[in-house]
């Protein structure tokens, strides 16, 4: 498949490009890669000709800004194509990094939980619905609940979707849901929206729903929105939901309030007023403000946006 055009990883396609990725810039060695491919039994499993080809197949379905170079006798580094190779490593994953605990929270329905499901049906009763266009291509930004995949398949027959995250076992769980489901249109796919390797003008829809919530600094929010812009379809539109910042006229514009709900996990939300100017900053139309919620001690106040490019 041409490079630029979206493939869907398989498990252990999936856990190379993450050791790459996590070691961007720097060399991975045939061993470490065999070690996160296979885990504890890699030296069991290790297969020279597997590695080859689990590389040669990454290549094959990176973005051509992307390449993995091969370094003789010591193994494999994954550059963009404007860089060198650099001595020291690249930092981890930025923002807050979901727990085991919370990951086995948000996978369980029997808990209280908001996912695709909620955003979909108060958008059905406020009618805001009607106004998002049939899109061909969907992308889901950083989804913990698998059964976000049952929600899409609901509500969006027909469309062509793919489920991001930087988080590996997330990935894993929704290639799971969507070859039980079998969904040939669904796919998992290793990306980090603030550094997304995928396309620009792919998408006809994006959903964020409250991933904006795990960063932890505006920087962090601006390259979110910057790369939802940049990957959406002239007048693509985005579903985005947001955990908010009770204190309406707070002073500390640029400065998180932190929440916590029932799934356990510390987060960081701004002000209504800060995502408001964020969105309009990043290029965005605000189409809709709806479901708008004040919130408990435990059920923090939110609110959901439709925007347009």
């Amino acid at each position: 498949m041409a490079k630029d055009t979206l493939t869907h990883f398989t498990k252990e396609e999936s856990k190379t490009i993450e050791i790459l990725v996590q070691k961007s810039d720097s060399i991975v060695s045939r061993d470490e890669i065999a070690q996160a491919v296979w885990g504890e039994r890699w030296l069991k499993k290790y297969s020279d000709w597997q590695i080859d080809r689990l590389i040669y197949l990454v290549r094959r379905k990176l973005s051509s800004k992307y390449t993995v170079k091969t370094i003789r006798n010591r193994g494999y580094v994954l550059i963009s194509s404007k860089s060198s190779i650099p001595s020291t490593p690249t930092f981890p994953v930025e923002g807050t990094v979901p727990t085991q605990a919370y990951l086995e929270y948000m996978s369980n329905p029997q808990n209280p939980r908001k996912v695709l499901t909620d955003l979909f049906s108060v958008a059905k009763k406020e009618k805001i619905i009607i106004n998002i266009k049939h899109p061909k291509l969907i992308l889901v930004v950083n989804s913990f609940s698998a059964d976000n995949v049952n929600a899409i398949a609901k509500y969006l027959s027909g469309s062509e979707v793919y489920f991001s995250n930087f988080d590996s076992r997330a990935l894993i769980l929704h290639q799971y849901q969507i070859d039980k489901l079998g969904l040939p249109l669904f796919h998992a796919v290793f990306d980090d929206l603030r550094h997304s390797r995928l396309a620009d003008a792919t998408f006809d829809l994006i959903i964020n729903d409250f991933r904006l919530n795990f960063n932890t600094t505006h920087s962090q929010n601006q390259q979110s929105m910057e790369n939802i812009f940049r990957l959406l379809k002239a007048k693509g539109q985005v579903l985005v939901s947001v955990v908010i910042d009770p204190r309406y006229k707070s002073l500390r514009l640029f400065q998180p309030w932190t929440f916590q709900a029932q799934e356990g996990l510390t987060r960081f939300c701004f002000t209504a007023i800060y995502y408001q100017k964020l969105f309009q900053d990043s290029g965005f139309k605000i189409i809709a403000d709806f479901d708008q919620k004040n919130g408990n001690s435990w059920h923090p106040p939110y609110r959901r946006y439709l925007l347009e490019k």
